[in-house]
């Protein structure tokens, strides 16, 4: 009687009979097959009204779901009953069960008993539901879902494959063009995924790339706004993310806030102006660490895989547990714009409905995006142009009218036009922009800032195409070289430098500088410009020299052991090939002593670096004038003089015996990308070799200037010119010459005027120096100081200051205080005044 009792309570008892048939799968076998037909009864009794509530059917869905890998065969039809059930009634039924046998289905694809492909285009059905608590769970799920289904070398490309056709037709579905449809709401949770995946390096192929494409033709603004902003930043997440120049979350309609960690320079410049707080305090020292960390991205200086941010991909699970796995990395990861199967026709597309937006109050009043979601699009447009060198000739046109310093977003939209233009960008469609921008950006009667971004604007478009000036207006801009303020005076030089490597000849004789005027005399090749369209081959990799002749320096500190390696040669390999690899160090051994003193500088060279330009670029323009000034027919003889020289110079190597090239260089030595494969590590080395050596060669020119010796010539201007390049100077003039190559709006700005460098100190920093200066002088120490150091006690007058007001009260001056007239308390406080305004108060 007790046992039949018990059962009976087990029925009724579902977690319990839960844990019991977990322990004990066989002994239960009973009640399982009870609560199974049950199930099946009330399933069918539930799909007549599945729009009512029943606690009891969820129960038993939850139980089910918990034990059925305990009887695999008997439960092989209750998947599939589920998601019948789902696919008839979703839209009708209570949100608490739909959200239980959808958390039921997710437990029985953990445990194996259902596969991917049969719940996955279920899954991204139910995002069409309006319950913001099921999305989030079916998001987390499909994205952590398709994460282990790629892990590691083995990835699953049938998978993969329908997911991305699903995606792509929900997108394109013409249920996802309306606003207020549940279409759209699928189409946005389904972008969000494939942007997701993409990020943390699972979906890195051409057709997960074009499935967002795809979204940025919808007509809702808000699925377009979330490709778009993918494009323009496919590694961040824009949660948060206020970067000027991937500002989505603001063009979508929501403010986004302003203390977000990727707007350094805006909160930068706030707590430089508004009042000191210690949260204020924080939120700055937060920036800085990130954007510092962001910077030694770019420089090569921390890997990608040390930071914890998703946006990196192939690090989304941790660099010690990818190496404990022992698996491979996902597949390489090109550009996001790089895999767009038709770039051109996507450009089109895009500047269409900018144009069909900016004209849409012309026709009729029908309504289009805004103007912050247009500067997103015209941000793609220009990426795409100048990433795939495109010919879009209506965009230069449109945005002629853009080109006023009045123009909200100026900064970011003269970026933009920089980015527009490549080396295959007709001179002609440019020209008249750059005639704008010099009309209504530098001119007198504009603010530093103005013009300093005018210049930098110039100059980021003449780096790309510099064809584009004509030799009137470049050498009316060089003239700003001599302005009073410092943005402008670098913006004006960094210009003058990049024309005197770029095409000397638009310059005028005095501001070619000597080397560049001699060079152009003797007629050598490098002073030739190139035409429009003319190719630019390279010669193997541009600084590949820089390892080998690290390589070299490296080999000579270890000599014992190249001595003891170069004694043995290794197993099959000859002794003459030893010997030859010997004689190829061997004669190259002046040129790394050479470069070496170059490479190995002290970081004291760097921080000199913007003086050494200034200087060099002031002596040169000192000693033009000075030519100048001696009349043309100096200039002539001159002229005459270097001619004849030249001409002396050629008779006299023509009349010199050649010896034959084998007794000069009896062996000739391979280029190091020849020999073997180039790493991504041997890249970040050469950049990093890049710029030591350009900071080692404005050392090298100061130190000859401080002997004496002739202004910099062309090697040293162009040393100068690839530093103003980087965009980590501090010239005023850098024109974004980051990692991507692309020009940003603090790059238009320059970091004199933009504050990256010479940025206003805050109050704890100028007592600080001002405490540093104090130390040693007794004339500004404090009254207490010079008390305690002569060991003297207080005057009465000052024990009455830090007395209570009620020990005082009664004295004879607090008493007068209290019967002064009006007028004589109003003269007192016109003095007080007074004396403050003296002060500085």
């Amino acid at each position: 009687m007790g046992r039949r009792l018990r059962s009976t309570n087990l029925l009724s008892n579902l977690p319990q009979l839960q844990n019991l048939i977990k322990r004990d799968p066989q002994s239960y076998v009973e009640e399982f097959n009870q609560q199974l037909h049950h199930f099946e009864a009330s399933l069918a009794i539930f799909e007549l009204k599945p729009d009512e509530e029943s606690k009891e059917f969820g129960e038993l869905i939850n139980f089910l779901s918990q034990v059925a890998r305990c009887y695999p065969k008997k439960s092989a039809q209750f998947p599939a009953q589920l998601i019948a059930l789902l696919e008839r009634h979703y839209p009708v039924l209570d949100a608490e069960l739909r959200k239980t046998i959808v958390q039921a289905l997710i437990l029985l694809r953990s445990r194996g008993l259902v596969s991917n492909v049969q719940v996955m285009p279920l899954f991204f059905t139910l995002f069409r539901c309006r319950d913001k608590k099921l999305r989030k769970l079916l998001y987390t799920h499909i994205v952590s879902d398709v994460k282990a289904a790629n892990r590691g070398r083995h990835r699953d490309e049938a998978l993969n494959k329908a997911l991305q056709n699903f995606m792509y037709t929900m997108i394109t579905a013409a249920d996802a063009q309306d606003k207020r449809g549940e279409g759209a709401i699928a189409a946005k949770k389904s972008l969000d995924v494939c942007i997701d995946l993409y990020r943390k390096g699972i979906w890195t192929d051409a057709k997960a790339v074009n499935v967002v494409v795809q979204a940025c033709y919808s007509p809702i603004t808000k699925i377009m706004v979330t490709a778009v902003q993918f494009f323009l930043n496919p590694l961040k997440k824009s949660d948060g993310d206020d970067d000027s120049d991937d500002s989505g979350t603001e063009a979508a309609g929501g403010s986004a806030s302003k203390k977000a960690p990727g707007n350094f320079k805006m909160i930068r410049h706030q707590s430089n102006v508004n009042k000191k707080t210690k949260h204020r305090k924080r939120i700055l020292e937060k920036v800085t660490r990130a954007h510092k960390l962001e910077l030694a991205k770019r420089n090569g200086h921390v890997p990608d895989g040390g930071d914890s941010d998703d946006g990196d991909g192939a690090a989304g699970a941790g660099g010690k547990k990818k190496k404990k796995r022992g698996g491979g990395g996902p597949a390489v990861r090109f550009d996001a714009l790089s895999l767009v199967h038709d770039p051109q026709g996507f450009a089109e597309k895009l500047f269409a409905r900018v144009h069909r937006s900016a004209t849409a109050t012309k026709r009729g009043g029908s309504t289009g995006d805004r103007f912050e979601v247009r500067l997103m699009l015209l941000k793609l447009i220009s990426r795409l142009i100048g990433h795939h060198q495109l010919q879009l000739m209506a965009l230069y046109p449109f945005l002629q009218r853009y080109l006023q310093p009045h123009q909200v977003d100026v900064t970011q939209i003269l970026a933009l036009l920089a980015n527009a233009s490549h080396a295959f960008t007709p001179p002609d469609a440019l020209q008249p922009l750059i005639r704008a921008v010099a009309d209504n950006f530098v001119s007198d009667h504009c603010s530093p800032e103005v013009m300093s971004a005018g210049l930098n604007t110039i100059r980021a478009i003449a780096v790309r195409q510099p064809l584009a000036l004509d030799p009137d207006l470049l050498n009316d801009l060089v003239l700003y070289r001599k302005h009073k303020d410092k943005g402008v005076t670098m913006a004006a030089r960094s210009l003058l430098l990049l024309y005197r490597q770029a095409n000397p000849e638009l310059l005028r004789p005095r501001d070619r500088g000597r080397d560049a005027t001699q060079l152009l005399k003797a007629g050598g090749t490098g002073s030739a410009p190139l035409a429009f369209g003319e190719p630019r081959p390279a010669e193997g990799i541009d600084g590949a020299e820089f390892l080998a002749m690290s390589s070299d320096d490296d080999d000579d500190d270890n000599d014992d052991e190249a001595d003891d390696a170069s004694d043995a040669p290794l197993d099959g390999q000859s002794d003459a090939g030893t010997d030859g690899d010997e004689s190829d160090i061997s004669s190259d051994d002046d040129a790394a002593d050479d470069c070496s003193d170059e490479i190995d500088i002290d970081a004291a060279g760097e921080s000199d670096l913007d003086s050494d330009l200034e200087s060099a670029v002031a002596e040169s323009d000192e000693e033009s004038d000075a030519e100048s000034d001696s009349g043309e027919s100096d200039a002539g003889s001159a002229a005459e003089g270097a001619e004849n020289h030249s001409g002396d110079e050629a008779s006299a190597q023509t009349l010199a015996p050649v010896e034959p090239a084998e007794a000069k260089q009896p062996a000739v030595k391979k280029r190091i990308e020849m020999t073997r494969f180039l790493t991504n590590e041997d890249f970040a080395r050469i950049e990093r070799l890049k710029k030591r050596q350009r900071a080692g060669g404005a050392l090298a020119q100061r130190k000859k200037r401080k002997a004496g010796d002739p202004a910099p010539g062309v090697e040293g201007e162009a040393e100068a010119a690839d530093e103003l390049d980087d965009g980590d100077d501090s010239d005023g003039s850098s024109t974004g010459s980051d990692s991507d190559g692309l020009v940003k709006d603090w790059d238009i700005l320059g970091d004199y005027h933009s504050r990256r460098r010479s940025r206003k100190a805050t109050y704890e920093e100028r007592m600080q120096s001002i405490r540093a200066g104090r130390e040693g002088r007794e004339k500004f120490a404090s009254s207490k100081a010079k008390r305690d150091k002569e060991s003297r006690g207080l005057s009465n007058k000052e024990k009455r200051k830090t007395k209570d007001f009620k020990m005082i009260a009664h004295k004879r001056s607090i008493v007068s205080k209290s019967k002064r007239s009006l007028t004589q308390k109003r003269r007192e406080l016109r003095k007080h005044i007074i004396k403050q305004k003296k002060k500085g108060f």
